[in-house]
C-alpha cells in the first residue's frame, strides 16, 4: 500500500508533502473513482450535456 511504502521510504530520507485547498479524490475505492469521474465530466465542455442528460435519466428513474 501506499502508506506502507511513504513510511518505510520515511525511515530512509526525508519526505515532502505541500497542504493545499481544494477537492481531494479518492480513486482507490469504487465510489471516489466514480464521483471523481463525474465531477471532472461536468467541468469538461465536450461533456458536461451529454452528462448532465444521462445523470436526470438514471435519477429520473430512481425516482420512480
Amino acid at each position: 500500500q501506499l502508506t506502507d511504502a511513504i513510511s518505510k521510504l520515511g525511515q530512509q530520507q526525508d519526505i515532502l508533502a505541500y497542504q493545499f485547498e481544494g477537492l481531494r479524490h479518492d480513486v482507490g475505492e469504487k465510489s471516489g473513482f466514480i464521483e471523481t469521474t463525474i465531477h471532472y465530466a461536468l467541468k469538461h465542455p465536450e461533456l458536461r450535456e451529454s452528462t448532465v442528460d444521462y445523470l436526470r435519466k438514471v435519477m429520473a428513474e430512481i425516482d420512480k
